[in-house]
C-alpha cells in the first residue's frame, strides 16, 4: 500500500545513517582496546620502575637475602590518589620479607630470573594489575634456593579512566559527524525534492479536463525521462478523450435523422387504419432500423479503429492471401444476389504480414460493400493481392467511379459523393483509411482504367 510505502528521505536516512553506525560501533570498539593497550604500556612502565627501587633495596648475604626498607619509604610507594597499591617480597620457599601475604604470584611458565612479569589478579575483591620480579642472590640466575620474588600491585582506576577519556575523546566527535552527516542528508534531499513536490501539487491541482505537457524545467535531470514519459500518456490519453469526443459527437450527429425518421413512421403507422398503406409503412421502418443498424456497426468499426495499435489490438503474424480469399469469398451471395461477378485474384502462395486479422476483415469487408453498393447489376468487382516486399492489395470495381477531386475526400469520415444516389452512412471509407493506418500501410483511390473510363481502384500497401 503506498501509505505504508517508504518515503525517499527516510530510504537515504537509513542507508546513510546504518552503516555509519556500525561503522562507528567499530570504531569505538578498537577504540578501547587501542587505549587498553596503550594505558597498560604507560602504566606497567611505572609499576616497574616501583618493582625495580624495591628491588635495589635487597640485600644478599651468604645467600640469605635481607630488605631494609624504611617506613616512609613504603608510604612513598603505596602513596596513589586514585589506585591502591600493593607490594610484596618474599623468598622462594614463601618466607615474607616485606608486604602484604596475599598477592597473586605470577603465572608458573613465566618465573624466569631478572625478566619482567605482568599479570592480573584479584586482590581482595578488586581487579589488580601486577608488575612482579625473580631477583638471584648470584645475579646470574642459575641458582634456585636463594631467589626472591618482588611484586607490586595496583588497582585499574586510573587505566579505566584514561581508556574512558580516550574512547569518549574519539566516539563523541563522531557521533556528532554521523549525526550532522544525517542532518545534511535530510536537509540536501528535502530541497531536491522540492521540485517534485512543486509538481506533485500542480498536478494534484490540475482539472482532469487539462491533459497539456507538463513543464520539466524545475524537475532534477534524472526525474525528467519521467516527466516525459507522462507527458507521452497524457498526450496518448489526449489524442484517445479527443476521438472519443469526436465519435460521441459524430454518433450523436448521424443517430438523430433516422431515429427522428423511425419515430414519424411509427406514429404514422399508429395512424393508419388501411392495413395495406399499414404494411408499406412497417416496410419502411424495418429499411429504416436495417439502416440504423448498419451506421451503428458502421460506427463501432470506426470506434475500434480509431484505437490505434495499443494493448487491446492483438496483432500478430498472418497469412494475407488466406484472409483476402475467405473474406471475399463470404461477399460473394451479396454479389450474386445483384448479379455482380466477385472474383479473387491471389498469388497462389501465402503473404506474411503482421497484423490485427478482424481489423484486416472489418477493412476489406467495408471496400467490397462500397464496390457492391456503387457497382450496377451486371457489373464486376475483382480483388487481387500482389505479392512482394510491400504486398499490395487491391480492390477494382465497374461503378460510377470517384472524380479526382473528391479522391481525397472520401477517406473522410461521413463524406459522401455528390453524384451517388445510393444510401450509405458514409463511414466505409474512412473504417478503412482508420485500420491501414493503425497497420502501418498506405491507402489511395485511382481509376480502374477501363476502356471508356469508368470504374474505381482501392489500393492498400503494405
Amino acid at each position: 500500500m503506498t501509505g505504508n510505502a517508504p518515503t525517499l528521505r527516510r530510504t537515504l536516512l537509513l542507508y546513510l545513517l546504518i552503516p555509519l553506525s556500525v561503522l562507528w560501533v567499530f570504531n569505538a570498539m578498537v577504540t578501547y582496546f587501542i587505549a587498553r593497550n596503550y594505558a597498560n604500556i604507560a602504566y606497567d612502565r611505572a609499576l616497574f620502575d616501583s618493582v625495580e627501587s624495591i628491588e635495589e633495596q635487597i640485600r644478599f648475604k651468604n645467600g640469605k637475602a635481607t630488605i631494609d626498607l624504611p617506613e616512609i619509604a613504603r608510604n612513598i610507594l603505596r602513596f596513589d590518589q586514585q589506585d591502591k597499591v600493593y607490594f610484596d617480597v618474599r623468598q622462594a620457599d614463601g618466607l615474607l620479607l616485606a608486604g602484604e601475604v596475599d598477592i597473586p604470584d605470577p603465572p608458573p611458565e613465566s618465573r624466569a630470573v631478572g625478566q619482567a612479569i605482568f599479570h592480573n589478579g584479584i586482590m581482595r575483591g578488586k581487579a589488580v594489575r601486577i608488575a612482579s620480579l625473580y631477583v638471584n642472590p648470584d645475579k646470574q640466575g642459575t641458582g634456585q634456593s636463594g631467589r626472591v620474588l618482588v611484586q607490586v600491585a595496583e588497582t585499574l582506576n586510573k587505566r579505566e579512566t584514561l581508556v574512558r577519556q580516550a574512547l569518549w575523546a574519539v566516539i563523541v566527535p563522531q557521533l556528532f559527524l554521523i549525526l550532522i552527516a544525517g542532518a545534511s542528508v535530510w536537509i540536501v534531499v528535502s530541497r531536491s525534492l522540492a521540485p517534485l513536490e512543486q509538481l506533485r501539487d500542480a498536478i494534484s491541482n490540475r482539472s482532469h479536463l487539462d491533459l497539456s505537457a507538463i513543464q520539466e524545467g524545475p524537475a532534477p535531470r534524472e526525474v525528467q525521462p519521467l516527466l516525459r514519459a507522462i507527458n507521452d500518456l497524457m498526450q496518448r490519453l489526449g489524442q484517445v478523450l479527443r476521438v472519443q469526443r469526436h465519435f460521441i459527437a459524430d454518433a450523436a450527429h448521424q443517430l438523430r435523422t433516422p431515429l427522428a425518421g423511425l419515430t414519424m413512421q411509427t406514429d404514422l403507422a399508429l395512424r393508419q387504419t388501411n392495413p395495406e398503406a399499414l404494411r408499406h409503412t412497417l416496410g419502411q421502418i424495418r429499411a429504416g432500423l436495417e439502416r440504423t443498424n448498419h451506421l451503428v456497426h458502421q460506427l463501432l468499426a470506426l470506434a475500434r479503429a480509431e484505437t490505434g495499435p495499443d494493448m487491446t489490438l492483438k496483432f500478430e503474424p498472418l497469412d494475407l492471401n488466406e484472409l483476402a480469399s475467405m473474406q471475399t469469398a463470404e461477399w460473394v451471395p451479396q454479389a450474386i444476389q445483384k448479379q455482380i461477378d466477385l472474383g479473387y485474384d491471389g498469388p497462389g502462395k501465402p503473404v506474411a504480414i503482421f497484423g490485427e486479422a478482424l481489423l484486416l476483415r472489418v477493412m476489406l469487408a467495408n471496400i467490397l460493400d462500397n464496390a457492391i453498393r456503387y457497382t450496377p447489376q451486371g457489373g464486376k468487382i475483382t480483388v487481387q493481392l500482389v505479392a512482394g516486399e510491400q504486398p499490395l492489395l487491391t480492390v477494382e470495381d465497374s461503378g460510377p467511379g470517384v472524380p479526382t477531386k473528391e479522391r481525397e475526400r472520401v477517406f473522410e469520415r461521413f463524406y459522401r459523393v455528390s453524384e451517388n444516389s445510393e444510401s450509405g452512412s458514409g463511414l466505409g471509407l474512412a473504417i478503412v483509411h482508420e485500420i491501414t493506418r493503425t497497420h502501418g500501410a498506405r491507402v489511395w483511390l485511382e481509376d480502374a482504367g477501363r476502356p471508356g473510363g469508368g470504374g474505381a481502384r482501392v489500393n492498400i500497401e503494405f
